[in-house]
């Protein structure tokens, strides 16, 4: 067992934090900042979240602080709320109801320390500034009793030690392994958490690595397991699973970006189908972590658009550009091309030519963004009225074919965007004679979703 104190420390804690520590010493009641929080103090790290422990009981915590908006999400925790920001504030965990005993049963030694604001020590009873210095996360006391009491520590422990660049201790590393398969009793939505939390660090293909060795991989994400035994095509010198954890490394951090590259590659490099697959795979692994159908979307997007991607050729026209930025939307193109890049670059060997023609594709997108964008009939300098007008047409779908039809021919000539230039088109329109129109080099199909290699106009 470690030190119970230290010598006294000065450190900046936040008024609010003070305040509340402070309402609860009036109240009769021990309080201390605990965990996370006092870990990042000790390492001279940006602390984002405050949390404090008390003696105080649950019922007793939120009839001290009614002036403040608060809820309780677990039993034992009430989370106060200051300036939008929240602030948990939790009863001493165990028995015996202390602070050691609280410290006892928390998950790892570097998080298992308090701060005693009033005598500016930390109290450290199971060594975690040791273990700091020794860049270990280590299980408090017994990991395998630890992570019993809660089965997301199992994944936390390899969060944390992605996070902060440590590793996992070795007693602690083999109750992972062995008790792996229990990190699947834990709500799906907090394994979702962890692993975006696994995503955003520096080099996330580190903490999926520990995954698969320890084999919480195959409980959590077992199609990006099953990729390990697969090779790329055509020269098979690397995994799809090594290429994806490339990808995912050399993309810039950010939810969204994150969680594409590591879904970008799931379908079988051998499959003709194998957009199709990834698109489905990434939509049922988010789904049963419950991501957001917004972000689902987002996701499949970047997966589905960065396929189309490859399909580009320099003898693309930019009308076939046009199309493409219309449909992927001008704000994703950046995230879009960050992606294609990162695959390129993470592939072994023979990336030149594909990279060249990115780049080249990268500075025609940049050139055509310059002009405004005919996104669709919306943006023309007539509308139905003048069609009807002009043609004697009624209200109908009829008058809707032409407005499309000139949008669609806009996206080839962007410059005829006049009112005199598109009355003197509707005047030489037939309706029943208009073409239908791709869109754009990539396009899929259908409900199946199917990659097409190259779109041309169809009439």
């Amino acid at each position: 067992m470690g030190s119970r104190s230290t010598a006294a420390i000065e450190w900046d804690i936040p008024a609010f934090v003070r305040s509340v520590i402070t309402s609860l010493h009036r109240a009769g009641h021990e309080a201390y900042v605990v965990g996370g929080a006092v870990r990042d103090l000790c390492m001279n790290r940006l602390v984002n979240d405050w949390d404090v422990t008390t003696s105080a009981s649950p019922a007793q915590i939120p009839s001290l602080f009614t002036h403040l908006r608060s809820f309780s999400l677990k039993h034992e925790t009430t989370t106060l709320v200051h300036k939008g920001n929240p602030y948990e504030v939790t009863t001493f965990r165990g028995l015996e109801q202390s602070l050691e005993e609280d410290l006892k049963h928390r998950d790892f030694t570097i998080n298992a320390m308090a701060f005693d604001i009033e005598r500016s020590v930390v109290i450290d009873p199971w060594g975690g500034r040791k273990d700091i210095g020794k860049k270990v996360v280590r299980g408090v006391v017994n990991p395998e009793g630890r992570f019993r009491e809660d089965p997301l520590r199992l994944i936390r422990a390899v969060r944390i030690a992605t996070e902060l660049g440590f590793q996992i201790e070795g007693k602690t590393l083999k109750a992972i392994s062995s008790m792996a398969e229990a990190v699947t009793t834990a709500a799906p939505e907090r394994i979702r958490d962890e692993v975006i939390r696994i995503l955003l660090c520096k080099r996330p293909s580190q903490g999926l690595d520990i995954m698969k060795k320890t084999g919480l991989l195959a409980f959590v994400l077992p199609e990006i397991a099953e990729t390990a035994a697969r090779k790329l095509i055509p020269r098979e010198l690397m995994s799809v699973y090594e290429h994806v954890l490339a990808v995912v490394d050399r993309v810039e951090p950010g939810e969204v970006p994150r969680v594409a590259a590591l879904f970008h590659g799931l379908g079988e490099p051998r499959s003709t189908d194998h957009a199709r697959t990834s698109l489905n795979t990434a939509r049922e692994i988010m789904a049963r972590l419950c991501f957001s159908k917004s972000m689902i979307r987002q996701v499949v997007e970047l997966v589905q658009e960065q396929e189309a991607l490859a399909d580009y050729h320099p003898s693309s026209s930019n009308g076939d550009l046009r199309r493409f930025i219309r449909r992927v939307g001008a704000e994703n193109l950046e995230t879009l091309v960050a992606l294609r890049r990162a695959h390129l670059m993470s592939l072994p060997k023979g990336t030149r030519e594909p990279l060249h023609r990115l780049n080249e594709l990268e500075a025609r997108i940049r050139g055509l963004i310059k002009m405004p964008l005919v996104r669709g009939p919306q943006d023309l300098r007539i509308n139905g009225s003048t069609v009807m007008e002009i043609t004697g047409l009624p209200q109908g779908p009829e008058v809707g074919r032409i407005l499309k039809h000139l949008s669609e021919v806009l996206m080839d000539h962007p410059e005829w965007n006049t009112r005199r230039k598109l009355v003197a088109m509707v005047k030489k329109i037939h309706p029943a004679a208009l073409p239908e129109h791709a869109e754009g080099f990539g396009e899929f199909h259908g409900t199946t979703r199917r990659l097409k290699t190259k779109a041309q106009p169809k009439t």
